[in-house]
């Protein structure tokens, strides 16, 4: 509930501090006085938007300071707690804009996001605009409206995280899917290429191994003639001149000699030692000429080999030596993809099951909306009655949206018909500015009565009703003001009469400045503020009897 609000330096007002209590509270004013700054300055401390323009002029800063009681308010209490913003029972909501334009926002003296203070004052108070009843021609507005009548809060919220979750995972799905779509064709050229390469089997180091081996088969013949003349040119093996005959016979004619001088025993020992190693070399050259029994096939199998190998690597545009790792990398590539896909049947199947999550939750909402809205036409008929329409038929119809939405599954549209025997239709093709009202205020006051929101605020509501109908529409607030509190802007003596409580919105001028104010009234001074709202200018005594006449037969009655 709503204990205190304090305005300062809102446009005309420099200094507003007023107490609220339980109950109905009238507030009434001149035409001008300033009654909307005080609903503009409880909008602020709320958390809507606001610019330097509402700054009185010459200040230097605007500030809204609302005191609550939460101790009923469940709601309230668990946001606070959850943020660690809790202070008991009371909770103060402040609100200052600079003249340059600068806002901040305080709960229990913490500073806090203007979106923290929009969301927690939901909780607290509920205002019922004096427009309301141009919103009543928007469908939109009719489910809202049906909503809140039944207190499908929780409901609709698990229907709308529903609906997130399930259009999250189903967004992604559709991408993922997309780009499988744009992989396939990738996927199967590297099925065919790492296939392709997996048959080759090429192993680490067997490209250089294969083009070694070829070079020597290449080589065979060069190989075979040189060595076979070097061989040749060491020893004949028809008896033609040769190197080691020479070395033969120097060595036999030297050994011949009898002579110990010691450079010959050194070219004796030579000879003979260039005699052996060219026997070995020759031996040695017989077994490297006798190795080159070439194997057909075997060459065939190597160039083949290496052909095949050369043609894939400028295929794949790597070197020859890179294939296994390229091949490796593509595995890689492969799996990743596969994988892609296995991941896509799981998210489909995900997704599938956040739908039926989200259907059965819409369901459910759907079948507590169908039940509420007879409910709900029947309680706006009895209003109706009440607000002398008595031949006024009213129904909530709800239908079957054929696209899920985000609020369920439903449509709801508000239709009447103003005279008997005539068809429901729009309330837009049938009732006039006058019945529009009355109708906006029979949803809005039995979507009060219904409200667990403690503190309910009605800006001129009874626009374009009087007579005993406004006396109806006052009796209806004061009960709504009896389970809590309401504060009601009315022009109507009628409304005003039947509050518990009445406050006087008054302008005044001093010092060349014009400033407003808001006080509530004694017994005495309530009867002059009724005369007043029942006889304008000129107030008589037959109107002040009037006035007292009024609150007196209303005190007796309550």
């Amino acid at each position: 509930m709503l204990h205190n609000l304090v305005i300062r330096n809102i446009a005309i007002a420099d200094n507003i501090e007023i107490e609220w209590q339980q109950g109905m509270t009238s507030i009434s004013g001149e035409t001008g006085a300033g009654k909307s700054i005080l609903l503009n300055g409880l909008a602020l401390a709320l958390g809507e938007r606001a610019d330097s323009s509402i700054v009185r002029h010459g200040e230097k800063r605007a500030e809204v300071t609302a005191s609550f009681n939460v101790a009923r308010i469940p709601d309230a209490r668990a946001w606070l707690e959850e943020r660690d913003l809790d202070q008991g029972d009371d909770c103060i909501l402040r609100r200052t804009v600079s003249a340059e334009g600068r806002s901040r926002a305080y709960i229990n003296g913490q500073p806090v996001p203007l979106g923290e203070l929009k969301a927690l004052g939901e909780d607290l108070i509920d205002v019922h605009s004096q427009h309301a009843h141009q919103s009543l021609l928007r469908t939109d507005t009719h489910l809202r409206l049906l909503d809140e009548y039944a207190g499908h809060d929780e409901a609709l919220q698990t229907v709308k995280d529903a609906w997130i979750r399930w259009q999250g995972k189903a967004r992604k799905y559709k991408q993922l899917k997309e780009q499988a779509d744009d992989n396939s064709a990738r996927q199967q050229l590297l099925e065919y290429q790492f296939d392709e390469l997996s048959a080759l089997a090429l192993q680490e180091g067997e490209v250089e191994a294969l083009e070694q081996e070829f070079r020597r088969y290449n080589q065979t013949e060069t190989l075979v003639t040189e060595a076979y003349a070097a061989r040749q040119l060491l020893e004949s093996e028809e008896g033609g001149s040769d190197a080691l005959g020479p070395l033969k016979q120097s060595l036999h004619r030297l050994q011949g000699l009898k002579d110990d001088n010691e450079s010959l025993s050194n070219a004796l020992e030579l000879l003979d030692s260039a005699l052996i190693q060219a026997q070995e070399a020759v031996n040695d050259l017989d077994q490297y000429l006798t190795s080159f029994e070439v194997d057909e096939e075997r060459v065939r199998y190597v160039e083949d080999r290496l052909d095949r190998i050369h043609s894939l690597a400028r295929k794949h545009q790597v070197r020859s030596e890179a294939l296994p790792e390229h091949t490796a990398a593509l595995a890689v590539e492969l799996e990743q993809l596969t994988a892609d896909v296995s991941g896509l049947d799981q998210l489909e199947t995900e997704v599938a099951e956040l739908e039926q999550a989200y259907q059965t939750a819409a369901e459910a909402l759907s079948d507590q909306r169908l039940a509420a809205a007879e409910r709900f036409g029947v309680e706006v008929m009895d209003k109706l009655n009440q607000l002398s329409m008595p031949g006024a038929r009213f129904e909530a119809v709800c239908e079957r949206l054929e696209t899920p939405s985000p609020t369920g599954l439903n449509r709801v549209e508000f239709r009447v018909s103003m005279n008997q025997g005539q068809p429901l239709r729009t309330l837009a093709k049938v009732a006039s500015g006058g019945e529009l009202s009355r109708i906006s205020l029979a949803i809005q006051v039995i979507c009060a009565e219904h409200s667990t929101i403690p503190t309910l605020v009605f800006d001129e509501v009874d626009v374009g009703i009087s007579g005993a109908t406004a006396e109806i529409v006052g009796l209806m607030l004061r009960a709504v003001g009896e389970r809590g509190q309401v504060i009601c802007v009315t022009h109507l003596p009628q409304v005003a009469a039947l509050g518990h409580h009445h406050c006087v919105v008054a302008k005044q001028q001093a010092d060349n400045q014009t400033r407003t104010d808001i006080r509530p009234i004694t017994e005495e001074r309530r009867v002059d503020e009724i005369a007043r709202m029942l006889g304008g200018i000129d107030i008589t005594a037959q109107t002040r009897a009037h006035a007292e006449e009024m609150l007196m037969r209303h005190q007796r009655q309550h």
